[in-house]
């Protein structure tokens, strides 16, 4: 298969930077809490590991499947 091996886990771009980052910046501004710089690298570091894991997880089904079926 041609998926490449680190997924492209890139954690920046123009999505991240003006819906993903904003939000998190409003939303920790909403809750007392909340650290914007604290709740903000958190953010950044999911966007980064999503499509690791998505791939990981993609992974695991196709094993499953294959071993219901018997391969």
């Amino acid at each position: 298969m041609g998926i490449a091996y680190d997924a492209g886990g890139v954690a920046s771009g123009p999505m991240t930077a003006t819906f993903v980052l904003a939000f998190a910046q409003g939303a920790a501004n909403q809750v007392a809490t909340a650290n914007v710089m604290v709740d903000g690298f958190g953010v950044i570091a999911m966007v980064a590991m999503t499509p690791l894991v998505a791939i990981q997880i993609l992974g695991l089904i196709f094993k499953i499947k294959a071993k219901k079926e018997g391969n």
